[in-house]
């Protein structure tokens, strides 16, 4: 699961994999997690900025924007930031305009890491190393 193998455009999965100490069980279990809590999270942070929440807008982009950045994705980390950035201090209204990249930056980032989870399995059926269960 290099990225030699596959060129990801919105994460880097080397990234992952050096926080599991390049142990690709638990490099997968981390990816699962992250696709059960990123897209609850997002949906949070969507829904603060619509109903203009700010305070929630605040720590909802801070926790995706570090979630994010766990996978190596860049960009949609540094989005998150400046989300996070105005909401201390610009009106709503400035926010509102990125929703739909930030939204298609998210389902970007999801789409990847789905991928490197497959990839991985792949990876792990290869060298014989045991699925997580």
């Amino acid at each position: 699961m290099t990225s030699e193998q596959h060129q990801y455009q919105h994460i880097d999965p080397s990234t992952l994999l050096d926080i599991a100490d390049n142990n690709i069980e638990v490099f997968l279990e981390l990816s699962a997690t992250f696709l059960e809590i990123a897209p609850p999270m997002f949906m949070r942070l969507q829904a603060a900025i619509l109903c203009g929440n700010m305070a929630a807008v605040t720590l909802e982009s801070h926790s995706l924007k570090s979630t994010v950045a766990l996978v190596g994705a860049k960009a949609t980390a540094a989005l998150l930031g400046r989300v996070e950035a105005l909401s201390r201090s610009a009106p709503i209204d400035d926010i509102k305009p990125m929703l739909a990249d930030l939204s298609a930056l998210c389902a970007a980032t999801e789409a990847e890491v789905r991928e490197s989870i497959v990839r991985g399995n792949a990876q792990a059926a290869r060298t014989g190393k045991n699925q997580p269960e």
